[in-house]
């Protein structure tokens, strides 16, 4: 009997300290983040968190171990937390968006467009998703059509210098069916991005330039 007791005691001591130690390291942590010293800030909240094992989560600290993982520009640890306020239901709006904007940073596109797209779906008010997204599509669009432009330009500048015999040379109708593939492979990301945002003007003018281009080539 007195072995078992020791043993609780001594269980119960262990927990205390182990108890005393996270709200040490979190305190740390606070100070670090409020310092702006991202790196000692997430190392103590990790601390934290190897403390409390599979116990108790403190998702707002969990929150801001991924928000100082950005800082520091550490994507997979930002990612992973994120991952984890999501699964804790903690400021979900905030942690799909945050996530997705982590994805976009690593070029991470196709992670991107799905994180963004379940964001839309669970929270069809909150315009800044959508935002985000017509803007991605945008700029896709945009580097689809200025790759187009390139190559024509390209194409005109040796038929003028006569590197290309005449508009039937083989060469300069290979050009221009490379042309031919960025515009219209232009217009589906434009598209995209009008049903986001169907007021976005530079959209409807270079999609209005892909079809131009198309029906002259």
């Amino acid at each position: 009997m007195k072995k078992m007791i020791f043993i609780f005691a001594l269980c119960l001591s262990f927990g205390t300290l182990m108890a005393q130690d996270a709200a040490t390291f979190k305190n740390a942590g606070n100070d670090a983040l409020k310092a702006k010293d991202y790196a000692k800030a997430l190392e103590n909240y990790e601390k934290v968190m190897a403390a409390t094992g599979t116990g108790e989560q403190d998702y707002a600290m969990i929150f801001n171990s991924a928000v100082c993982a950005i800082q520091i520009k550490n994507y997979e640890k930002a990612t992973k937390y994120f991952d984890q306020t999501i699964a804790g239901n903690y400021k979900l709006e905030d942690s799909f968006f945050n996530k997705a904007m982590v994805l976009k940073m690593q070029k991470k596109n196709e992670e991107y467009l799905k994180v963004m797209n379940e964001g839309i779906a669970k929270f069809p008010e909150n315009a800044k998703f959508k935002t985000d997204l017509a803007k991605y599509y945008l700029i896709e669009g945009s580097l689809q059509y200025n790759n187009g432009a390139t190559l024509l330009k390209s194409a005109i500048d040796k038929l003028k210098s006569k590197k290309y015999v005449d508009t039937k040379d083989p060469a300069y109708l290979a050009d221009i069916e490379k042309v031919k593939k960025e515009f219209s492979d232009a217009i589906p990301l434009l598209d995209k991005a009008l049903e986001l945002n169907p007021a976005a003007a530079n959209a409807k003018a270079i999609k209005a330039n892909c079809e131009k281009q198309l029906k002259t080539l």
